[in-house]
């Protein structure tokens, strides 16, 4: 066989390399303009290439045998070609799903967008919760025509948010109980506050203005007494259980409530005396994802941590939750156990003011499904969640979506999607602001970013995240909620977050304000130092 015959096939060969890498850029790119700048207009499609490396292969030489490069480097190039086009229809079909699901989106958002319209062309209405959904009601044209809305304590009648009082609930033991109702108001600090003040943006002779502001809290008012509560602990802690024990008594004997707790705290009050056997659990998980239809109030005793294990048992509507603090750091329970009584005939008493803590609702895409298309969610988290490299020795490579706009790339040891509230948690130790919790708002917060420029972002509420694993990623990634129920997340895979619908209403001691204040100073001693001394110099 003559070397020339050899060094032909290769240069044929080569150029068919050379011709499938430019389509394949411009498939991918949409690239047309360099087709164009470089006079080429002879490209093979991407589905004849294959065929016509088979076809010039199998084709016989004129002399002697192929040589042991030649088919070596024939194979390769099958190889990269099947792997290129692999990646290709991988690619496209990720695009796909998520122009699909984002398609699902708009639509749903656009019915209650539709829906929230038609309700208000018809008058002022009044959010009314009825059984587990947010319902419009009519309010009487009275209440809208009249100028003097706000009643005693700077509340608004046409700005209350009812829990109507239900019909029976059965508990799980079968017995018969009924929910208290509670209403939700806006009420002012003080009674010299201007009660009229609304947030009213105004376009007059071409200018946009912003009427002044009240400061307005939430506040809790029983409609009906309360008369079950449940209780949560934090598990082996002997304080706990002393206390435990002890509330659950005084409850039960002075107050006369229901009491319910965890199957692990009602076997360890039987432990110590078969008087505890009034208090009630649970016994599956069918029965715990129906809490909420019966327990009016929810007591934790822990830390932040206990608040967040208590958020997790409700996938839906939270009832009230009243924080004590026993754990070591307290940003969402002011509540001090040594005065329990006193704070608990208070709240049962009424109204008290509350925080609405909102929550995010993720959603697990897989690219890969093992059954047909695989959903993992929803998952509600009150802190944060938390994309990292795990065990993997390579950085991570995160594809950033703000409902269809790019944001970014991340590279570096992970990302935080938190909440207002778990603005003092991880997001925190990672660079993140402290924010207000009743602030409305998704933290965008980078985990060791290897850049210089990557600074945390804040996000409005009403956007849809969503986080992609790439496919040229060199390894996986993994996601935590609330620092559980880690999740891995190969190529392809995408992480979806958005605000949920039931935010979690946590008991103040003072107000919403005073406790955040209260609890940065105290748990972080927040811009804690000596004061400037008044003997130095001075410009005068």
């Amino acid at each position: 066989m003559k070397r020339g015959n050899v060094n032909s096939k290769n240069v044929e060969l080569f150029y068919l390399l050379f011709t499938y890498n430019q389509n394949y850029v411009l498939e991918q790119g949409n690239l047309h303009n360099l087709s164009q700048e470089n006079g080429s207009k002879d490209f093979l499609p991407l589905g004849n290439l294959e065929k016509a490396v088979n076809e010039m292969v199998d084709q016989p030489l004129v002399e002697g045998k192929i040589e042991d490069d030649l088919v070596e480097f024939s194979d390769a190039m099958r190889t990269v070609g099947k792997v290129l086009r692999q990646a290709a229809e991988a690619k496209a079909a990720a695009q796909a799903e998520a122009t699909e699901w984002k398609r699902k989106y708009e639509e749903e958002r656009e019915r209650n967008r539709n829906r929230n319209l038609h309700l208000e062309q018809k008058g002022p209405s009044l959010f009314e919760h009825e059984g587990d959904s947010i319902q419009q009601i009519q309010i009487p044209e009275t209440c809208e025509k009249s100028q003097t809305c706000c009643g005693e304590n700077g509340i608004c009648s046409h700005e209350v948010l009812r829990d109507r009082e239900r019909d029976s609930y059965p508990n799980v033991h079968n017995k018969m109980t009924r929910k208290a109702s509670f209403k939700l108001q806006w009420c002012s600090k003080s009674k010299k506050d201007d009660q009229h003040k609304h947030d009213i943006v105004s376009f007059e002779k071409g200018n946009i203005t912003t009427a002044e502001r009240s400061s307005k809290q939430i506040s809790l008012k029983w409609e009906t007494p309360p008369q079950t509560v449940l209780i949560l602990t934090k598990p082996n802690s002997t304080s706990v259980k002393i206390l435990c024990a002890e509330m659950v008594r005084w409850l039960k004997e002075k107050k006369r409530l229901n009491i319910f707790v965890e199957p692990r705290v009602r076997n360890e009050l039987l432990e110590e005396s078969p008087y505890y056997s009034f208090a009630q659990s649970w016994s599956d998980d069918k029965d715990m994802w129906r809490l909420h239809e019966i327990v009016d109030l929810v007591v934790t005793l822990g830390g932040d941590g206990t608040v967040l294990w208590a958020a997790s048992k409700f996938n839906g509507p939270v009832p009230p939750i009243v924080p004590f603090s026993l754990g070591s750091l307290g940003f969402m329970t002011p509540f001090y156990s040594e005065r329990y009584k006193e704070c608990l005939k208070s709240i049962l008493q009424g109204p008290v003011s509350i925080t609405l803590r909102h929550r995010l609702q993720c959603h697990v895409i897989r690219e890969s499904p093992k059954t047909g298309f695989e959903n993992e969610g929803p998952i509600l988290v009150l802190n944060e969640v938390t994309i990292d490299r795990g065990i993997s020795s390579f950085l991570t490579n995160l594809e950033c979506y703000s409902d269809n706009s790019f944001v970014t790339t991340v590279q570096g040891d992970g990302l935080i999607l938190s909440t207002t509230s778990g603005s003092t948690a991880y997001s925190l130790a990672a660079g993140g602001s402290m924010v207000h919790p009743q602030v409305p708002g998704i933290l965008f917060t980078p985990i060791c970013p290897h850049s210089l420029s990557f600074r945390p972002l804040i996000l409005p509420e009403h956007v849809t995240l969503r986080i992609q694993v790439p496919l040229n990623s060199r390894g996986h990634a993994w996601a935590s909620f609330d620092g559980k129920d880690r999740k891995q997340l190969a190529p392809g895979d995408a992480l979806v977050c958005s605000m949920a619908a039931w935010p979690v209403p946590t008991a103040c001691r003072g107000d919403s304000t005073s406790d955040f204040l209260h609890s940065i100073h105290d748990g972080l001693h927040w811009n804690l130092r000596r004061t400037q001394s008044f003997d130095g110099p001075r410009d005068f």
